[in-house]
Parts: structure tokens; C-alpha cells; sequence
């Protein structure tokens, strides 16, 4: 469909009754058009200084949606870190006329003690920049290292931190091999179930990266599949690149959706059958031109990205967790002084009792400003709740 398309053959480009009725992506992601904006519009305009660049994806990503990034680029660009004002960035989007985010990829936000979804993404945001994410990112040595990095803060999930990664990789802040790293979302999941059967999903309840264990298979293989099954698969650009792991995890999920529709007798993880977004694709001729060549990073011909670096073993994954203020203060029955601590995007249901000994190898500053502050009485119990767990191994 997507050559059809851009040779400029006039639509539906195909004769399937699903694929012409429901929302597909492509089976490459690069191609897909909001990554080709991502690649044309976000990243190759503008600085390509590691700051920016990171900072721009950081951005779109918060939203994905190509009319929040054209709103804020008309009312604020040239977009850039070094003239970020979150005051003026907040008048913006709080007074646009229109949803923010994508109704297909709402982010959860982190909460940073703002009421909008939007002030809390911003928040974080400035969260990572502040962190030297470009430079963290620059020096890390593996992808998987780069997830454990971006999961470590408020508000990252595994879907979420993968997303952004993929996104990073079209610039020249990332440079690994495509097949280094791969994480199998609930809708890759769910499509390998429905391809393999009642063996993958035994085998993926015993061990949850067997998953990825056949997404890499099939990358391996994918040339004999096709063959197998009379398939002439059209290849990316002019290098005629084959899937990566990342563009099956990405087909693997349409599988899933197609499969709602065509066979709903044949369950995955869940019982759905419904398609949520229909497919007009005179609406979207209307509004996107695809041009005969579609648009691949330049930060692709970088000579790192041809060594395969895959580091093996589990993910760690250490949640990133900062003070935002101190409510009280007890001790403990053996003595121990502990304050009860409030997370910066955490919500108060997480709030924890930590050790005086502890935050004072952390937060020094703010207990010494607690301690100045507060001199009213100090709680003793035996009953505390005790401090959340920052770490967990995938």
C-alpha cells in the first residue's frame, strides 16, 4: 500500500476490506508519518548540538501529536533548550483549541504537583534536560544500558522509554546497531500468540523474554518466510534494509489488530475483537502529501550502527526518586530518627518513612531546612510503613 501510495496510484492501494477500512501502521516504523516528521521537522531542522536534538525529541515525544509541535513552533520557534521558558510554553498550550495528544498514545504524566497533564510532561521534561540527558546518553555504552537510564525517571514505563528511544535512534545522539535492544510491549505479545499458538504462550509464562527470543528469530529469518509464503516484501530505501527487531515488534502488534477483524475466533492476551480508529484514506491524501522517497535519518550512515553491541543479562531497573519536601518527622522504637518523605512526580500515596542516616547522604540540604523549620513534636511508633523499594530486575 505504502509503494502504491507513493508512486502516486490513485488510493485505496489495495483490495483487502480491512486494511482499506481500519488504521494500519507500516511495517517499517520509520515510515510511519508521524515518524516522518519526527525525522524531517523535529530533528533535522534546527541545531543538531546533542542539547537540542535531545531536547526537541524530548518535546514532540511528550505529546506526539504534529499539531502541538507546529503550534508551539508558529508561537514560540525556532524551538530551542537554551530559550525554554516554561511560563510561555505553559500560556501556549494551555490556550490552544484543540486536544494536545494523540487519542492513539496518551502518556500517563508524572506528577510534579501540577493540575494539567501537559504542566506535569513539561515538568519532566525539564527533569531530564536538567539531568544532562544529551551527554548521559552520549556516553552510555549499551541501549540497554539507555532504558535502564530513561526508566529511572517519574512517569517511564517500558512502553514509553522504548518509544522514546526509537525516536532518539533517528538522531546522531544514539548510535547502535538496530538489533541491539528490544522491548516486547502487550501488543507484540499479543500478535506472537495469536502466529504461534498455545506454545508461545507457554513458553512466554515460563520465560518473558522468549518473546523477544522470536522477534529476533524472525528478523534472522524473515527472507525465508517470505519466500515460504510468496511474499515480494519491499525492503527500506535505497539500501534495500531489511526489518530490524524493532519494525517486528512494530508489525507484530498490526498482526494483532488485523487478526481482531479477520480471524476473532483467535484470541491473544485478551478477548478484544474492536477496531478503534477508522481508516478514510481520501481524508488523509487531503491531509499529507507522501512524496515518491520517504525521508530516512541521516544519523542511519553513522559506522557505529553497523557493530552489533547487545549486552546480555537482565535489565535493572532503579527508580529515580528526589525529595520534594519533608512532612514530618518520628523515631523509632530502636531509636532510629526517620522523616516521612514526599517524591518529586510520585503521588502522596507513595510517600515513604526514611532513615535520618539515609537522606542525609542524599538530602542533607532539605533536611537540615526541615529540622530549622519544624521544632514541634516528635512522633515515636514501632508502626511504620516502610521505605518503597527503588530497584526491580526484569
Amino acid at each position: 500500500m505504502d509503494d502504491r501510495r507513493r508512486a502516486g496510484e490513485p488510493a485505496p492501494w489495495t483490495a483487502d476490506p480491512i486494511l482499506k477500512k481500519y488504521f494500519f501502521c507500516n511495517s517499517f516504523r520509520v515510515l510511519d508519518k508521524v515518524s516522518q516528521f519526527i525525522v524531517t521537522d523535529v530533528i533535522e531542522k534546527g541545531s543538531q548540538d546533542p542539547v537540542e536534538l535531545v531536547f526537541r525529541v524530548l518535546l514532540f515525544n511528550s505529546f506526539t501529536k504534529i499539531q502541538t509541535w507546529q503550534l508551539l513552533d508558529e508561537e514560540l520557534g525556532p524551538i530551542k533548550w537554551s530559550t525554554y521558558d516554561r511560563v510561555k510554553y505553559d500560556a501556549v498550550l494551555g490556550n490552544a483549541d484543540f486536544t494536545l495528544y494523540t487519542g492513539a498514545f496518551i502518556k500517563p504524566a508524572s506528577r510534579f504537583g501540577f493540575k494539567k497533564n501537559f504542566q506535569n510532561h513539561l515538568a519532566l521534561l525539564e527533569n531530564m534536560m536538567e539531568n544532562e540527558m544529551p551527554y548521559k546518553l552520549l556516553g552510555a555504552p549499551t541501549l540497554a544500558d539507555v532504558y535502564e537510564y530513561i526508566i529511572s525517571f517519574p512517569g517511564m514505563g517500558d512502553f514509553t522509554t522504548y518509544q522514546l528511544m526509537l525516536n532518539l535512534s533517528y538522531t546522531n545522539v544514539l548510535n547502535f546497531h538496530p538489533n541491539d535492544f528490544v522491548i516486547a510491549g502487550p501488543g507484540s505479545i499479543s500478535g506472537l500468540v495469536k502466529m504461534f499458538g498455545t506454545s508461545f504462550r507457554h513458553a512466554h509464562a515460563d520465560n518473558p523474554d522468549f518473546a523477544i527470543d522470536v522477534m529476533r528469530w524472525l528478523v534472522d529469518t524473515q527472507d525465508e518466510h517470505f519466500l515460504r509464503l510468496g511474499i515480494s516484501f519491499s525492503k527500506l530505501g535505497p539500501q534495500n534494509l531489511p526489518m530490524d527487531v524493532s519494525d517486528v515488534e512494530h508489525s507484530v502488534c498490526e498482526v494483532d489488530k488485523y487478526c481482531r477483524a479477520k480471524h476473532p475466533s483467535i484470541k491473544g492476551m485478551d478477548s478484544r475483537t474492536n477496531m478503534k480508529r477508522v481508516y478514510d484514506c481520501l481524508r488523509d491524501l487531503s491531509h499529507h502529501v507522501y512524496p515518491a522517497n520517504a525521508a530516512l535519518p541521516k544519523a542511519w550512515d553513522h559506522p557505529k550502527r553497523a557493530t552489533p553491541n547487545i549486552r546480555e543479562g537482565p535489565l535493572h531497573v532503579d527508580k529515580r526518586y528526589e525529595v520534594a519536601r519533608i512532612a514530618k518527622h518520628r523515631t523509632t522504637e530502636t531509636g532510629v530518627r526517620e522523616f516521612l518523605v514526599f517524591w518529586v512526580g510520585y503521588p502522596d500515596s507513595d510517600a515513604t518513612w526514611e532513615p535520618e542516616l539515609s537522606l542525609m547522604q542524599d538530602a542533607a540540604v532539605i533536611v537540615k531546612e526541615y529540622l530549622e523549620e519544624h521544632e514541634g513534636p516528635v512522633l515515636s511508633t514501632s508502626k511504620a510503613k516502610t521505605s518503597k523499594s527503588k530497584a526491580r530486575s526484569k
